[in-house]
């Protein structure tokens, strides 16, 4: 039987008769507060041969927190018994009463205090042997706590794995919402675990926090199985979602009384129906496993969420309510096939490194044959340009020696002795060492002359002589120092250049005076002048006809130093004149 109480006295009148589970809601709608119940029984109700033998007594549950007396002897009393009220409605409770308690008339009182929203009342309550209500009891916290308990662990390390997999591939959305799934279903499960209403003041903010959770579940449920599916035009759907969830969030937050709270759970539901109808037509219309799978997991999911509900409003009878447990079972699933696909993908990519290996093994040989093909170019490249700057410094440095040896020859009328012959050979022998030792490959870290006196000297000498037997008059204009200083380089270009236009004096010009002119007009810019006043000759008829070897070796030379080369002639005066940019190798 059950009454209701003003205070902590248990009522005298208005005592009802039940039937356990008792929600008294249904009997007295919309009361908040407390109601005792009485039990009575016969000590013959009691399977026992000893009338001295102990009873086992099981309450399976007590919504919200109560007490329990064996007359006026208090058994067992929840923490807090006014608001914020105690949470034993998911606790089943065990005690050894002795014989005492079992004398005729005895009774037994609970006392239970809860509100009209959270289907208040008592659980079953239940007597027999002590084994056999010890199992009962243990069967019943096996169920409602250890279960919920697993359910909950598993849940959070999937959710933390795919968070982790989300922070290494962001491309993969899924497994981010994954995780928002599974953390929002701990948050909500762990109502069914919780026994104080802390760190919450009172009923209904444990109600809010909790229809939040729901609903923040609900939408990123459906968002992941629209990833999971990678349905098209996802987006159109999530948007609105996710207005809806923020709408609902404020009717939680900001609605007084607890009817803002139940229409939010109500429409939470609904969209998770709709949305599982949706997906099952989908699935149905592109008959592939894979969505098939997941649409056959969520019409299970609706059919055990519709079993649950009936069992809670009375139109079935069961005492284990199975969405606790289904959810769990929907994420597994969601993690194998994740999995799957992931393994997928891992295949893939592996075939696609095979292939990627064989390409770049192919293109490896490829490369490696082409490269060879254009180091055997470069070697060959190489030796001609050896080649033909070899017959350039030939040309310019030992062949213009050979020149002035053969004139003096020709030239003297009684002949040259054995040490003037000698002379000339060494001359010689020395042009060919500094052509092997230095020549056109000389180092841009060699030491170049220090001033121009010191650059000049050895054509000097090498000349010198030559013009005295030709009768020809020689003459050096030359800085006593370089403003800017030539690299090694230019100064052997500068001395090949002088070389080669006094060589060509000799040959051709029966010119009686020659000029060798250096001039730095400013710190960039080196001038190099040669004159004579010979015979001259046509310019552009040596060059059209292909005559001017000499001439053509000394412009390339320079323009390949970054200079310039001009040559005018006329009959009385030929000037070369090279102009060469200082600081260039």
């Amino acid at each position: 039987m059950a009454a209701k109480s003003e205070g902590a006295t248990r009522p005298v009148a208005g005592w009802q008769a039940v039937i356990l589970p008792d929600n008294w809601s249904q009997r007295w709608p919309d009361y908040d507060g407390a109601v005792w119940y009485r039990i009575d029984w016969q000590p013959g109700c009691v399977d026992t041969d000893n009338g001295d033998s102990p009873v086992g007594l099981v309450i399976e549950s007590i919504i919200m927190a109560g007490a329990v007396y064996s007359e006026d002897t208090l058994l067992w009393r929840d923490r807090h018994l006014q608001e914020p009220l105690s949470r034993s409605w998911n606790s089943p409770r065990y005690w050894l009463l002795p014989a005492s308690h079992l004398r005729e008339g005895r009774v037994l009182w609970v006392r239970v205090a809860g509100v009209a929203a959270q289907t208040p009342g008592l659980g079953r309550v239940r007597l027999g042997s002590p084994e056999a209500m010890l199992t009962v009891m243990e069967q019943g916290h096996w169920r409602t706590r250890t279960l919920p308990f697993i359910n909950l662990v598993v849940s959070a390390v999937l959710g933390f794995l795919a968070l982790f997999i989300w922070l290494a591939f962001r491309s993969q959305q899924v497994f981010g919402w994954y995780a928002v799934t599974a953390f929002c279903w701990v948050l909500f499960g762990v109502n069914t675990l919780a026994t104080q209403a802390w760190p919450f003041s009172d009923t209904r903010m444990v109600a809010q926090a909790n229809t939040l959770a729901y609903i923040f579940f609900i939408a990123s449920f459906c968002v992941f199985s629209w990833r999971l599916l990678e349905l098209r035009c996802a987006v159109w759907r999530e948007f609105p979602l996710l207005a809806l969830v923020a709408g609902l969030a404020g009717v939680i937050v900001l609605s007084p009384g607890w009817e803002g709270l139940q229409w939010a759970g109500h429409i939470s539901s609904l969209v998770f129906l709709l949305n599982g109808l949706c997906i099952t037509g989908w699935a149905l219309r592109r008959r592939e496993a894979g969505p098939l799978m997941v649409a056959g997991f969520y019409l299970l999911l609706i059919a055990i969420g519709v079993r649950d509900v009936l069992i809670l409003i009375g139109l079935l009878s069961s005492d284990f309510y199975l969405s606790q447990y289904s959810c769990l079972l929907f994420m597994l699933m969601a993690a194998v096939f994740l999995g799957l696909r992931v393994a997928g993908d891992a295949r893939r990519i592996e075939r696609f490194n095979q292939e990627l290996s064989v390409a770049i093994e192919k293109a490896c040989d490829d490369l490696s044959a082409t490269m060879s093909k254009e180091h055997r170019l470069a070697l060959d490249n190489t030796r001609l340009q050896e080649r033909l700057q070899l017959a350039h410094d030939l040309h310019d440095g030992l062949g213009g020696q050979l020149v002035r040896s053969i004139m003096m020859v020709e030239q003297s009328d009684d002949g040259l002795d054995k040490s003037r012959y000698l002379s000339m050979l060494k001359l010689l022998r020395d042009d060919l060492r500094q052509l092997v030792d230095s020549g056109a490959s000389a180092s841009a870290s060699a030491a170049p002359p220090q001033t121009p006196v010191e650059w000049l000297a050895p054509l000097r000498y090498r000349f010198a002589n030559l013009f005295d037997a030709l009768e020809m008059l020689l003459v050096w204009n030359v800085p006593d120092a370089w403003r800017t200083q030539p690299t090694a380089v230019q100064c052997l270009l500068l001395a090949r250049l002088v070389e080669e236009a006094l060589t060509n004096i000799v040959k051709h010009s029966q010119a009686r005076c020659a000029r060798v002119t250096l001039q730095l007009p400013d710190d960039a810019l080196l001038l190099l002048r040669v004159e004579d006043d010979g015979v001259g000759f046509d310019v552009a008829a040596v060059q059209g006809g292909g005559l001017g070897i000499g001439l053509e070796s000394m412009r390339a030379r320079t323009e390949r130093h970054g200079g310039a080369l001009t040559l005018c002639s006329q009959p009385g005066a030929t000037v070369l004149e090279v102009r060469l940019p200082l600081g260039r190798s």
